[in-house]
């Protein structure tokens, strides 16, 4: 078997879960999702049951490249106070067959692990109440959910990585969210735990409903697990909200926008311009849009535990402005769908949202501004370009370089974070290109399975791969400020300097403007390294307030210069 560590990376590439509430049935079924990266990795199917002897999980699943595990079998039983019986478990690994039996009693765990016929025989000492969460097997994690619901911030349990090692998981924090789906709320409670000693080896938020699992995410793999009825695409976490937030259906093309209008709580009103005995005339706001970067991204920005948007709009509002954050459609409570739009469908929609603003008596329609983030200053781009309405567009940690060149980038990226030989890199490269064109192409499919066809030859991805912000920059008449985080190791630094010397050329346009936030990641947060496995570690789940100053400067400069009436 692998070092403890691989153990614990790869495993958490396979998870899922099934433990219930006393007063809930004896048995539950449930179906969970696995995300890597974002992609649809894989499925696992966990009934649990409830019996005067105690509590049975058993699971099955499959996931797909690169993990390629099928679950055929997997069984865990615990008494009634959640002390470990047995394990038993039979899965596909890479073709391999493995088997793993393990009985406890007390504090001893012997385990007989069996690949190919030949059988380790192992005996580890654990605490007589730890959690099984076996090798290769997450479904256990509904045992750590229930055992979650009657612990407190600080409280320490063991886990028992079966068949390996014991670890102490410690509970950091404690947060209470709401997650809207289709016809019900859901009141969650999101678990932060380390894993590990005084350095942690993993860290990971556990979320629960009651004692059942609902989600879990480690963000140093990039991996998300959620139950089915929230991975759907109506599902939708709230975040921030303001007293007088406004919930509003925007129509698009052939369906609507779900979105969120936030105003300045002591948005005034104008009586002396009202005639006597009629409704006081509301004052027009100058509005801002935000505009999310690659999806499915719902209104909130949410990534990593930090709403971005929703941050971005509360300080907005507070600053005097009407702002409008919304789900992309094909996400949150957005209808339509993503992978047949593509990005000059994704500037369609943001100029409904436009389109909805200047029929609002509360906004005044020569000030309105765009902001995006990420991707999604390339979509403000092509909305800015079309529609001299925009009165000012704010680039945040958005690309300079096509891209075809950016998925490169952000390969060779990954591959500095980690171990991969140069001979691995390389042929990983050529394998990356072949696929590149074959998208923008059409041809060199044989090369591929059908499997790798169908997640990438889609027009949204070859619209990304096409699109150079360098020939849409230039169409853009109006003034322009750019914000890089200078620890953005996601979208590297240099990005935002080429944007503003792009901005800066471009031709009978407005002013620009570039600021360079110190400290600052990718996430628009206070960080030391930049690097994506630290997020799971920032101690402060919030954007940088230098990053709303710079915003509402830039826009309070660029409003004061328009022309007047």
């Amino acid at each position: 078997m692998s070092s403890l560590r691989h153990l614990i990376v790869v495993a958490a590439l396979v998870v899922a879960a099934g433990v219930h509430d006393a007063a809930a049935q004896a048995a539950a079924s449930r179906t969970f999702r696995v995300f890597v990266r974002g992609v649809d990795t894989g499925i696992e199917e966990v009934t649990v049951t409830e019996s005067a002897d105690g509590w049975t999980l058993r699971g099955s699943g499959k996931l797909r490249a690169p993990v390629n595990i099928a679950m055929d079998f997997w069984e865990a039983r615990y008494d009634p106070a959640w002390k470990p019986i047995e394990l038993t478990i039979n899965l596909t690994e890479s073709a391999k067959l493995w088997t793993v039996h393990t009985t406890f009693s007390g504090t001893i765990a012997s385990s007989d692990i069996s690949q190919a016929g030949q059988v380790q025989r192992r005996s580890s000492t654990v605490a007589a109440d730890t959690v099984v969460l076996p090798n290769l097997i997450f479904g256990a994690y509904e045992a750590l959910a229930a055992r979650l619901a009657t612990q407190k911030v600080g409280a320490q349990l063991e886990v028992f990585i079966a068949p390996q090692d014991a670890l102490p998981a410690t509970i950091q924090n404690v947060t209470d969210e709401t997650i809207k789906v289709a016809g019900r709320t859901i009141a969650a409670r999101r678990w932060t735990l380390h894993m590990g000693g005084a350095s942690p080896k993993l860290e990971m938020d556990v979320w629960t409903e009651g004692s059942r699992l609902l989600r879990l995410d480690i963000p140093t793999q990039m991996l998300t697990v959620m139950r089915d009825d929230i991975a759907s695409v109506s599902a939708r976490l709230v975040t921030l909200a303001r007293l007088n937030d406004e919930e509003v259906s925007i129509p698009a093309n052939g369906f609507s926008l779900a979105a969120t209008i936030s105003r300045p709580i002591a948005a005034a009103t104008s009586e002396t311009a009202a005639p006597a005995g009629r409704k006081p005339v509301e004052a027009r706001l100058p509005a801002v849009v935000l505009v999310s970067g690659s999806g499915p991204s719902d209104r909130d920005e949410f990534v990593a535990g930090i709403p971005i948007f929703a941050q971005l709009a509360t300080a907005f509002a507070d600053a005097g402005y009407l702002v409008v954050r919304y789900d992309e459609r094909g996400a949150g409570q957005s209808g339509g769908r993503q992978e047949s739009a593509t990005i000059e469908e994704f500037a369609i929609d943001a100029r409904a949202v436009i389109a909805y603003l200047l029929k609002r008596r509360d906004v005044d329609p020569r000030k309105i501004s765009l902001i995006g983030y990420g991707e999604g200053g390339w979509i403000s781009m092509v909305v800015a370009a079309r529609d001299q309405k925009i009165a000012a567009v704010g680039l945040i940690a958005t690309p300079s370089t096509p891209g075809t060149d950016l998925v490169l980038e952000q390969q060779r990226l990954l591959f500095e974070r980690g171990a991969t030989s140069p001979a691995a890199q390389q042929a990983a490269v050529e394998q990356q290109k072949k696929i590149l064109e074959a998208v923008v192409s059409g041809k060199g499919w044989e090369n591929f399975n059908a499997e790798m066809r169908a997640r990438v030859d889609t027009p949204l991805y070859r619209s990304f791969l096409l699109f150079d912000p360098a020939q849409a920059i230039v169409k853009v008449r109006q003034p322009m400020l750019v914000v890089h985080p200078m620890l953005d190791q996601e979208v590297p630094a240099y990005h935002g300097e080429q944007l503003a010397q792009l901005a800066r050329s471009r031709p009978r346009a407005g002013p620009t403007e570039f600021v360079q936030l110190a400290g600052v990641n990718h996430l628009l947060a206070r960080a030391t390294t930049g690097d994506i496995t630290e997020y799971a570690t920032l101690t402060q789940r919030s954007i940088s307030p230098a990053v709303t100053l710079e915003l509402t400067k830039w826009l309070t400069k660029a409003l004061a210069a328009l022309p007047q009436k």
